[in-house]
């Protein structure tokens, strides 16, 4: 695809009338979710029982790619504000980063399902071989992480070889407008297909699980604790899983059907974007909220916080005493 001389109509609109609201709105959004994961990540690393159960991993690697998503999205946010007709580069810089990280950050509640459900269901099998022990095992985990973000990144090789990356028709800054049919199809098995693909997973594991949990309903008491961090995962799972399917879902469309849509405003296909930042922003508090570990650690450091600001206060007020004694 050469767009490097050629010049779309769309791309006055995109720097048209609409672009600093949307990137102020890109760079708000995107830089409390940073935040956000950037505080996740360190309460689970510096957590001795988090860091040790080995399923936390893939929370951080869920945590570490909206992180560098997102901070892309920063970039991009910047790219939309400053850039014009004339001044694309960023951009392009900011879109190669915001499709690669985002095909990586769509993988995770697959890889998560998955963990859980094999995890779980050993618990009433017998000793030996099992997928479990093979894919998920804690020698395992950090170059399944890994190799996944190398997977995501090499997946949009055709985009990166054919200069596919800036002005996205849905606003922001991704894969500018296709004119060709191939390198459609190449982004669509990428980047579409590790969203689909993940969603379905997702939701087949979830499934799994549930019928699993059903039908042991009692298990022993040491295996309590492992089925109840699998439901608590599972249920933040199953938020992450349905919001993008409604959140992100207009991205989606736009950016996939971008040949067959009718063009519309620009100001519209970013206002049907705009949610698609709304369930990033819920996933890490979400984990707080609802898995009872990442709960009780996060009150401790409140209350903590709390006592040492008070302890202050109290300090600065006696001070304050003396010298007016």
């Amino acid at each position: 695809m050469d767009s490097s001389n050629a010049t779309f109509e769309y791309v006055y609109d995109f720097y048209g009338p609409s672009a600093s609201w949307f990137a102020i709105y890109i760079f708000t959004t995107s830089t409390f979710i940073v935040i956000s994961n950037i505080l996740f990540t360190i309460l689970t690393l510096s957590t001795p029982k988090l860091r040790e159960n080995v399923a936390n991993w893939f929370l951080v690697g869920l945590s570490i790619s909206d992180q560098l998503h997102y901070l892309s999205h920063v970039v991009d946010a910047y790219a939309i504000y400053t850039g014009s007709i004339n001044n694309r580069y960023w951009c392009s810089i900011a879109g190669a980063f915001v499709l690669t990280t985002g095909t990586c950050s769509f993988g995770f509640p697959a890889i998560i399902a998955a963990d859980r459900y094999y995890k779980i269901s050993t618990i009433t099998k017998a000793s030996g071989f099992s997928i479990s022990s093979a894919l998920f095992s804690k020698r395992v985990t950090i170059p399944l992480i890994v190799s996944w973000f190398f997977i995501a990144a090499i997946s949009n090789l055709p985009l990166m070889l054919n200069d596919a990356f800036g002005e996205d028709p849905s606003g922001f800054c991704g894969a500018k407008k296709f004119t060709s049919i191939p390198l459609l199809l190449g982004y669509e098995f990428s980047v579409i297909f590790a969203f689909v693909c993940s969603l379905a997973l997702t939701g087949i594991y979830y499934y799994r699980l549930t019928k699993w949990l059903k039908k042991h309903q009692t298990v022993s008491t040491r295996n309590h604790q492992e089925v109840d961090y699998t439901q608590a995962v599972m249920r933040v799972m199953k938020i992450v899983t349905l919001m993008p399917l409604f959140l992100d879902g207009p991205v989606v469309i736009l950016s996939a059907g971008q040949m067959l849509l009718p063009e519309m405003p620009m100001w519209i296909n970013r206002a049907l974007v705009m949610p698609y930042f709304l369930s990033s922003a819920a996933n890490p508090w979400l984990t707080i909220a609802l898995v009872r570990q990442f709960r009780a650690r996060f009150t401790q450091l409140l209350f903590s916080a709390k006592s040492i600001v008070i302890k202050n206060f109290d300090t600065v007020n006696r001070s304050t005493i003396v010298r007016q004694l």
